[in-house]
């Protein structure tokens, strides 16, 4: 069971904001008699962003990366950080489909690498990739609120061995293994 406490600044600012976010875990001490469980408080850090944050494993972040961008032909997807003066989310990507065959490379405006004839099609506040069939597979859309923005993600998207990474989670996202990096400011300096 997770506890997060989220607190709200009164001025944006340029920089993300830390906190620590409580986990409850339980854990059996053998030196008890009866083997009860004992509630242990651990803690691990989150950052919010004032400005803008992606959704995702039901976490705020400013921006987080999953696989190997420096990689020719490996699966990745970096949400990268936006800055203050900016409002749209910068995406890169790299995905595969179910039986490990490449569909996709993206940047934040287009798509770079594109052998299965995906298209993208943008609406308000967002855009999608759908495939040649007509079928979504990623979607990002931003909502503005009076003090900043967030970003939410879905979609099915798998590395290079077919494993699934990414997939959707109520409005937003679950990654699938560990996030490589939480990010606190801009990884591209493009």
């Amino acid at each position: 069971m997770e506890y997060r406490k989220i607190g709200v600044l009164a001025e944006p600012t340029s920089q993300p904001q830390s906190s620590l976010v409580p986990l409850l875990q339980y854990s059996k001490s053998p030196s008890l008699q009866y083997s009860r469980l004992i509630p242990m408080l651990k803690f691990r850090e989150s950052t919010v962003s004032s400005h803008h944050n992606y959704l995702v494993n039901q976490m705020l972040s400013p921006g987080f990366l999953i696989g190997n961008p420096d990689s020719q032909d490996e699966f990745y997807f970096l949400a990268e950080v936006v800055l203050p003066g900016e409002s749209e989310p910068k995406i890169y990507s790299r995905f595969y489909d179910t039986q490990g065959a490449f569909v996709l490379e993206m940047d934040p405006k287009r798509i770079v690498t594109n052998p299965a004839g995906c298209r993208r099609q943008s609406f308000p506040g967002g855009y999608r990739i759908v495939l040649p069939s007509g079928e979504s597979v990623l979607s990002v859309q931003t909502e503005v609120f009076a003090n900043g923005f967030l970003t939410r993600v879905q979609g099915k998207l798998y590395d290079q061995q077919a494993k699934l990474r990414i997939e959707p989670y109520y409005d937003a996202v679950q990654v699938h293994g560990e996030v490589g990096q939480w990010l606190r400011e801009p990884l591209r300096k493009d």
